[in-house]
């Protein structure tokens, strides 16, 4: 009776979700090499032309003066980013959240703009509506699928909650009784004969199997991002067998609008700063503060992103005013800076990231091959009846 039920919310929970889950799986794979892949497809605007620049690189507040006028009174710069590379272009960014009545998620922004200049010379090398940037909307695909964020991110964690339970009654279905069982639940065992219905079925059944953990860790950190409630629920957990009251940290800032009128001058001193104190970072990101009295804040980006550090500082006079890292952060905040590198497979560098495009590979292939054994089923009863 049991197995009865599960095989009927297996079936139904996999049907309801099955298109999500296929978008998901797919854009999961691009995702997890996203930052191997970007710097090839976009060379020509990500590096400086000549391997090694002719002279010194232009200041911060020079660079910013053009980006400013580039974009004009209209448009304002809302965050930079610097890579810790010599080569690489300096990569700035212009924001502006808009609300309004549409559903997609361009229609949550005024503009979003990039613009790509040469630290040396001071050249514009690439301009772009970052809205419409291939990567980003398959970020947002795959985040949100395309909607705004309160339409599309309960949609994406309920398909997400489906799929977790989804693997959890797969496993329950899929187990072998008996060793006579088991020969055939572990590999492939085709001959020249085998159907194209049994090695589907095979490939349901097997590929599940041995995905299953990989998969069932990107479903929950999914939930994290996806549900604030769950997310809250893990952190206070760990929070409690920590036994350390939470601190407020600040988190990532990626949508400050607009930097301040002040002395640009004080981005030179700031950014010299963080590469003394931090010279093998990957890169610096600055968010250029919105209010009158917020500060700056400089994101100072390691491979690992868990690893990464925010400093604050006051823009008037460009003193530090805090330090956030992974140390300074109780269970429940490591928890979920952890969140991002394990959800990308990161954590374990090249061979983490492997694990997790082969696992959602095999994830977005069980709605296919689930629904071809429904599919098979269904004709099978018609044609007895």
């Amino acid at each position: 009776m049991l197995k009865k039920i599960l095989h009927q919310t297996h079936l139904w929970m996999g049907l309801l979700s099955s298109l999500i889950v296929f978008i998901l799986g797919i854009t999961g794979c691009i995702l997890a090499f996203v930052d191997e892949i970007k710097p090839v497809v976009y060379k020509s605007h990500f590096y400086v032309e000549s391997t090694i620049p002719d002279h010194e690189r232009q200041s911060f507040s020079t660079l910013l003066d053009h980006a400013e006028q580039h974009w004009g009174a209209e448009k304002q710069v809302s965050a930079v980013e610097i890579e810790n590379n010599p080569q690489r272009t300096w990569h700035f960014r212009a924001y502006k959240e808009d609300d309004n009545d549409g559903i997609w998620y361009w229609n949550e922004k005024k503009y979003y703009e990039s613009l790509f200049i040469n630290p040396y010379t001071a050249a514009n090398v690439y301009s772009e509506n970052a809205e419409f940037e291939f990567f980003r909307v398959i970020l947002y695909l795959h985040w949100s699928l395309l909607f705004k964020n309160d339409i599309g991110q309960p949609i994406v964690g309920t398909a997400t909650l489906f799929f977790v339970l989804l693997l959890l009654t797969g496993l329950y279905l899929w187990w072998p009784k008996n060793k006579k069982a088991r020969r055939v639940r572990f590999w492939f065992r085709w001959k020249n004969k085998t159907g194209i219905k049994r090695k589907n079925y095979d490939l349901h059944n097997i590929l599940g199997f041995y995905s299953f953990t990989i998969a069932l860790i990107l479903g929950l950190t999914g939930m994290i991002w996806a549900f604030p409630w769950f997310d809250e629920s893990v952190q206070q957990v760990l929070n409690k067998i920590e036994n350390k009251a939470p601190e407020t940290v600040l988190a990532k800032p990626i949508q400050s609008q607009a930097h301040l009128n002040t002395n640009h001058s004080v981005y030179d001193n700031i950014l010299n700063e963080v590469q003394v104190t931090y010279p093998d970072a990957h890169a610096y990101y600055f968010y250029f503060p919105q209010k009158e009295e917020a500060p700056l804040n400089v994101y100072i980006r390691y491979e690992k992103s868990y690893a990464s550090i925010i400093r604050q500082y006051d823009v008037k006079k460009g003193h530090l005013q805090k330090t956030i890292d992974f140390s300074s952060k109780n269970y429940g905040e490591k928890m979920r800076a952890l969140n991002y590198d394990i959800h990308l497979g990161s954590i374990l560098g090249i061979p983490g990231k492997m694990l997790v495009f082969l696992a959602s590979l095999i994830a977005a292939s069980l709605p296919v091959t689930g629904f071809y054994i429904w599919y098979n089923r269904r004709k099978k009863k018609k044609k007895k009846a």
